[in-house]
């Protein structure tokens, strides 16, 4: 269930007057993926929604809910869990980042 998602967040993005390449470039996310996921062609990961968020105005809950990835009732623990695993991705790639810089 995505409730027309690639049709909101495009509808946002033309509000907020960005074309794809400038969000792409806030977003880190490639041109091409963003429209596919506009075109809902894709449906976007959390990691793409979370980084999607707020150059677009939203909060990443209120965007996650949109997406249906969480119920209310589930909103809080699954968070909480989604940072936690966030955190563990990021120090993972920071620290294989580290180690090939190391290897320069």
């Amino acid at each position: 269930m995505n409730n027309n998602l690639g049709k909101r967040l495009k509808e946002r993005r033309e509000a907020r007057e960005l074309t794809l390449k400038q969000l792409s470039g806030m977003t880190g996310v490639h041109t091409s993926h963003l429209g596919r996921i506009e075109r809902d062609e894709r449906f976007p990961s959390a990691y793409v929604l979370r980084r999607l968020a707020k150059p677009l105005g939203f909060g990443e809950v209120e965007l996650f809910k949109l997406a249906g990835f969480l119920l209310p009732d589930e909103t809080d623990d699954r968070i909480a869990k989604f940072k936690a695993a966030m955190k563990v991705e990021a120090v993972a790639t920071f620290t294989t980042l580290i180690e090939k810089i190391d290897n320069l």
